[in-house]
């Protein structure tokens, strides 16, 4: 803000003068020279309405947002002629594995989508992008940040180092290329491009991709990417495209380009309205989901994109202690039991020396919304509507538009709100966020802390060591009042980022990222 203040004040000072300077008949082109740099150095702050982007009935129609195959096979085989209007660069295809992992690496078509340099067709690996400091599993779009509340232990979204070192090192330019997001076959321990899927993988498992790719759209748009040089295809390669379209695939990926010179800064909108902070969450769940945020309508709805057993308190986990009793609370549901792992922990619950949040729950005035229900081969609710290989058959695409339309409205969602999407570490609620903005058209948010932030702020557990906050902190989170269907995890199995009870403000990262474009 300071940054912003100051190019500001010195844009007016320069009119100033030049005001002065033509009355003095001195310069009469300074006067123009001074507001045509006024003009050129303003961001356009876009509110979250300014950013959705509704989705054709039909998805073969799209030329960006949600594709399928058949939309990246017309791309594929001839790029010039094919390109959508307004892009005037390359095709850049980024994959998060490959394409033929199943059946024991057996399948016989080929790994990648087929490039050609000729034609302006790149084609990578997500993990091809290898900065230092990479973290755990791969560059996946956040990185440990300070929000003010929390330091160097929540992740957020990447800085603008990360953005353009990024794209740089793809050689993108997001102005002029199209970018292609696409799973291969599905994700395999700690994201690896190569390990070999089995035939039907756990659809959780397997689906995860689809979190990558719909995360790497959310990053790129909170730094002012237009959506319409981006883009996800509907459904893995595997089953979408790969074996539909052998001829346009290839043994092997593009090699990366010399280092490019790209920055965000010189997109000149701020669409950081994209990511809420914990403050933000709080004074919509303290207001019964009519918070007045600046950027937001004036309703909102705010969605849990985990398993409704996870929501509800009611999915099997470990026990609150080893010795299978507790002193720090009780689950309502009466089977004391820590659902949720920890920041440094993720995966399902077991007893194998992971560690959990402080407190169970959900934040007040949200709706269960499994990740899951909007695939095709699962019901409404997130089940599997036959089998786990039925559903990696199908390749984890969205459900058509009418029928994700339906589903949010069985939810509870009505025109005009926006839509909130949280989760346990906001990657399964990208692939709400995205049908809700990319799809849909409603305005959307995430909030990029999720419960594993929100559960740190803690006063009232019955192991006073855990405690991080006093019981009047103003962000406290386990109350009533912005928390529902809570109990504590036992001090045994807890561990949380540390607090500044100093801090002002909960969103200090996108503070800095306005800094880097202003």
């Amino acid at each position: 803000m300071i940054q912003k203040w100051t190019q500001t004040l010195t844009a007016f000072l320069l009119l100033s003068f030049s005001v002065s300077c033509v009355e003095k008949k001195e310069d009469k082109n300074t006067l123009l020279a001074a507001l045509l740099y006024l003009a050129a150095n303003q961001i356009k702050v876009n509110t979250a309405s300014d950013l959705v982007n509704e989705s054709a009935d039909d998805y073969n129609q799209n030329n960006w947002g949600l594709i399928t195959g058949s939309t990246l096979n017309r791309f594929v085989s001839d790029w010039p002629a094919n390109k959508p209007n307004h892009i005037t660069g390359n095709l850049i295809v980024l994959q998060t594995d490959r394409a033929n992992k199943a059946n024991g690496g057996s399948e016989v078509w080929n790994p990648y989508v087929k490039s050609d340099v000729s034609k302006g067709v790149y084609v990578y690996a997500l993990n091809d992008y290898k900065p230092s400091g990479l973290p755990s599993g791969g560059f996946r779009f956040n990185q440990t940040r300070d929000s003010g509340l929390f330091s160097n232990s929540v992740r957020y979204q990447a800085n603008g180092e990360f953005v353009d070192d990024w794209l740089n090192t793809y050689g993108i330019n997001p102005t002029k290329d199209l970018i292609v997001f696409a799973v291969g076959t599905g994700n395999s321990t700690n994201n690896s491009e190569d390990a070999i899927a089995d035939s039907a993988p756990a659809a959780a498992s397997a689906a995860g991709g689809v979190q990558d790719i719909t995360r790497g759209v959310y990053w790129l748009r909170y730094w002012g990417v237009d959506i319409k040089h981006l883009a996800i295809l509907n459904g893995n390669l595997r089953s979408n495209f790969s074996q539909i379209y052998p001829s346009q695939t290839s043994s092997s990926k593009s090699t990366l380009p010399g280092k490019g010179n790209f920055t965000v800064k010189s997109i000149r909108v701020d669409n950081t309205i994209i990511t809420s902070g914990l403050e933000d969450i709080y004074e919509i769940a303290k207001n019964n989901l009519e918070a007045q945020i600046p950027g937001l309508t004036t309703k909102q709805f705010l969605i849990d994109a985990r398993p409704t057993a996870q929501w509800d308190g009611s999915a099997a986990g470990r026990l609150d202690d080893d010795s299978g009793t507790t002193t720090a609370g009780s689950n309502p549901n009466g089977n004391r039991t820590a659902i949720t792992t920890s920041y440094l922990h993720s995966g399902a619950p077991d007893a194998a020396g992971k560690k959990y949040i402080p407190f169970e729950g959900r934040i007040k005035g949200s709706t269960t919304f499994p990740w899951l229900a909007l695939f095709e081969g699962f019901t409404d609710t997130g089940a599997l509507s036959t089998s786990a290989a039925d559903a990696f058959a199908i390749g984890y695409r969205y459900k058509s538009k009418a029928a994700l339309k339906t589903i949010f409205a069985n939810k509870g969602y009505t025109t005009g709100s926006t839509v909130v999407s949280q989760c346990r570490t906001n990657f399964e609620a990208q692939v709400n966020g995205f049908a809700a903005l990319n799809i849909l058209g409603y305005p959307s948010t995430y909030y990029d802390g999720s419960l594993v932030e929100w559960t740190a702020l803690v006063a009232g557990h019955g192991t006073s060591s855990v405690n991080q906050v006093p019981s009047d902190f103003k962000w406290r989170t386990d109350t009533s009042s912005v928390s529902t269907n809570l109990w504590y995890n036992a001090s045994t199995i807890i561990v949380r980022p540390a607090i500044n009870l100093t801090a002002t403000t909960t969103k200090k990262f996108i503070q800095e990222d306005k800094a880097y474009k202003y």
